[in-house]
């Protein structure tokens, strides 16, 4: 018969994750462990895996593998649990000796060690799903505590076996361990022996793991000696467990769950003061469509207290329920009730809330009964994120609804109410006219419904659209009412040009690629196809704004350096400035998709600080990993405000009344370097008169790097030319390295 047990030899961890794996495959399979076993290596094999990483994506039971791509699905599945591995890694290592009870098994060893000759002690505490945290650590190697920092319920361990039964187990020898249970810290020889103790009355909360390098029989003093020890800090570790409920690993398990739920939900656990009472709540884990009243969303929410963050909730029924249910395991519902606040500006709420047990707290899903509100704003917001807009003609009436997002398409004042259908059709491009209006009049005459693309002319810009149209017709077939729906995929069909033109350019480009002069003339005609640069001054409301780029001299560095000028609906103007990491095609492929990018996101926010946070998530999905710098920002001609926010870009400069100086940036990561990056705005109002220089690195970055005045020459340069006209005083700079390309945008308020 095959043997059950693990090697002596192999990594505990991994070995036990193996043989869980196994288990499972011989019981779905209906065949015997090792045949089981050869399936996994076979699996392993042909999806190009480890066998652990192979065991944990078949151990991930809630997926389940895409029929016609079996083995990307495990690499998928097994590449999601060694992030996770890592994660949990990185979080041990992170704060050694930081863990609740680091000084009591300190404590605890020296005793065992004066007594029994003990040589280390782990302790872990007991979590509500059966597994076990590690929450002090003496005398144990950091690869075993990384690797030992969680202790799954399954495979059983000795550690769980005495949680469980609350019974104390001494092992004298290892290798007479029952073979259905796995050693923490893993079986090998340097610990021949172990002594393992609950701690707690009731249900252990803790058990204490003492560690012997040399073999020990555990006479019956010995027994007596590591109890009586363990048991004089038995008080100081509950109190100590009970005083950090954040702590516990089953809240990581619980977020993983929450990240997959739809609504507001949210787990919080309780806070006692010295004599047990609970005193307050905290949010621990919260779903991504989680919010509260103050806007806060998501992962914002963690860590919020009940009666700092909630104040008015003190001492109400909804607080009450808390330890209820808590304490009694029975759930309940409350509501609805209206949410007071106590802050100014924040809006009275209306809520329902239902409490159930759950782990180490309570698990709480709140819905906002004042509804229409939230829908209205969800649709508005949908409207600007999709560029969509939707209309509604009445034609037995006459009456027609036009929404926001329509009336913004068409650049046309609300106050002046929709266009009579004659004046929408007037706007058609002269080009698609001919073929548009006849299908307008089937829809509107005939009742037929339609789905377009076409062109429309707004003032002397070019607007790309799709539309959709239904209707409702009465029973002799006559058409009622009209409906449609309407978006701006200009900057779609922008993006799709550019992309079939980068496809023929980098398909020439691999054909020539022998010729570095064939070369450069390609990249230099890419780059100008996805990043014009326009003559003399871009006269926007209020502002104007020159641009200047200055290609490398090296012909190969060719890269990534681009800018974005878009007006907007509301008469603002969004200006950008950007840097993609690297040079040539990868790098101008990459500068094309964020100037695009950043172009369609310019209507999905009004502050520039979201705006990065939606590129960053956009650059850090890429398939190509890319990352830039960027500064963006909205200039409003009424109030002469540039409201900014950056992302590891070089700071703006500001020349005014004479001098010039560098503008304090606030926090900003690059994009694309992590997911959850989040980007301060700051608001800079302007003089008349006043010049602000938006530029990327190659414009102050000197061979080999920065030095002590990086900004200087160019502060210098700028001082004092407040009078001359934006293109003049641009064309005054020079790269401080013409080894890199430069690209610098110069405004001032009209």
């Amino acid at each position: 018969m095959p043997d059950n047990r693990m090697d002596p030899g192999g990594d505990g961890p991994l070995a036990a994750l193996v043989d869980a794996a196994v288990s499972v495959l011989a019981e779905r399979l209906e065949c015997s462990l090792e045949e089981a076993r050869q399936r996994l290596r076979g699996l392993a094999e042909r999806s190009g895996v480890s066998e652990p990483e192979a065991a944990a994506a078949v151990l991930d039971s809630s997926r389940t593998p895409a029929s016609t791509a079996p083995f990307d699905e495990v690499r998928r599945m097994a590449s999601a649990a060694a992030a996770e591995a890592a994660r949990m890694a990185a979080r041990a290592v992170a704060a050694p000796g930081r863990e609740p009870l680091a000084d009591l098994a300190g404590t605890l060893r020296e005793h065992l060690a004066h007594e029994v000759g003990a040589d280390a002690v782990a302790v872990y505490a007991a979590e509500p799903d059966a597994s076990l945290q590690l929450v002090g650590a003496a005398g144990v190697p950091p690869a075993v505590v990384d690797a030992w920092s969680r202790v799954p319920a399954h495979p059983p361990t000795e550690a769980g076996y005495v949680a469980r039964t609350r019974d104390p187990l001494f092992l004298p020898d290892r290798t007479a361990t029952p073979p259905h249970y796995l050693l923490v810290g893993g079986p090998g020889a340097e610990w021949p022996s172990r002594a393992v103790v609950p701690v707690g009355d009731g249900n252990a909360v803790a058990v204490v793991v003492a560690f012997f390098v040399k073999q020990q029989p555990f006479p019956a003093p010995v027994r007596a000696a590591v109890t009586r020890i363990v048991d004089e800090v038995a008080g100081e570790v509950v109190e100590r467990l009970r005083a950090h409920p954040h702590q516990a690993g089953w809240i990581t398990d619980a977020q993983s769950m929450l990240d997959a739920l739809p609504g507001a939900v949210g787990v919080s656990v309780p806070i006692r003061d010295a004599n047990g009472t609970i005193v307050d709540w905290v949010l621990v884990a919260a779903s991504p469509e989680a919010t509260d009243v103050t806007g806060l969303r998501g992962q914002e929410l963690v860590g919020t207290s009940t009666a700092t963050s909630y104040p008015t909730l003190v001492g109400t029924e909804l607080w009450h329920s808390l330890t209820q249910v808590f304490e009694s395991g029975r759930p309940r519902e409350i509501g609805p009730f209206t949410y007071t606040p106590q802050s100014p500006g924040i809006e009275t709420a209306v809520f329902t809330v239902r409490i159930s047990q759950f782990g180490g707290g309570v698990l709480l899903t709140w819905t906002r009964l004042d509804e229409e509100r939230r829908l209205a704003a969800r649709i508005a917001q949908t409207e600007r994120l999709g560029r969509l807009g939707w209309g509604e003609w009445d034609l037995t009436t006459g009456s027609v609804y036009w929404s926001e997002g329509l009336y913004a398409i068409f650049r046309r004042d609300p106050e002046s109410g929709p266009p009579t259908l004659e004046e929408a059709t007037s706007q058609l491009h002269p080009q698609d006219a001919p073929r548009i209006a006849p299908q307008l009049a089937r829809v509107f005459e005939h009742g037929q419904a339609a789905d377009l693309n076409f062109r429309i002319l707004v003032g002397a810009r070019e607007r790309h659209l799709r539309a959709r149209f239904e209707t409702i017709r009465d029973r002799t077939g006559g058409v009622l009412k009209v409906y449609g729906i309407i978006q701006d995929v200009t900057a779609r069909e922008a993006a799709a040009r550019d992309r079939a033109r980068l496809v023929d350019i980098e398909a020439e480009l691999a054909e020539r690629l022998r010729s570095q002069q064939t070369e450069h003339r390609l990249v230099v005609a890419l780059q100008q196809i996805i990043l014009p640069i326009p003559t003399g001054v871009l006269h926007l409301p209020g502002l104007d704004v020159a641009v200047r780029y200055l290609p490398a001299e090296v012909t190969s560095r060719v890269g990534g350096d681009w800018y974005d000028v878009v007006e907007l609906p509301d008469g603002r103007s969004l200006l950008a400035v950007g840097d993609v990491a690297g040079h040539g095609i990868t790098a101008a492929a990459t500068m094309a998709r964020l100037r695009h990018s950043v172009a369609a996101l310019a209507v999905t926010s009004t502050e520039p600080g979201e705006l990065l946070g939606f590129l960053n998530r956009i650059v850090h999905d890429d398939a190509s990993e890319p990352t830039a710098t960027v500064v963006v920002a909205h200039f409003d001609p009424e109030t002469r405000e540039l409201t900014w926010a950056q992302a590891g870009h070089p700071p703006p400069i500001l020349v005014s009344g004479g001098t010039a100086s560098a503008l304090t940036r606030p926090p900003g990561m690059i994009v694309g370097a992590r997911p959850d990056s989040t980007y301060e705005t700051v608001t800079t109002t302007l003089a008349e008169g006043d010049t602000v220089l938006l530029y990327t690195d190659g414009l102050i970055e000197r061979r080999g790097g920065y030095d002590s005045d990086w900004l200087g020459p160019l502060l210098r340069t700028v001082a004092g030319a407040g009078q001359v006209p934006v293109d003049r005083l641009i064309a005054r700079l020079q790269p401080a390295n013409p080894g890199d390309d430069t690209c610098v945008l110069a405004l001032r308020p009209a």
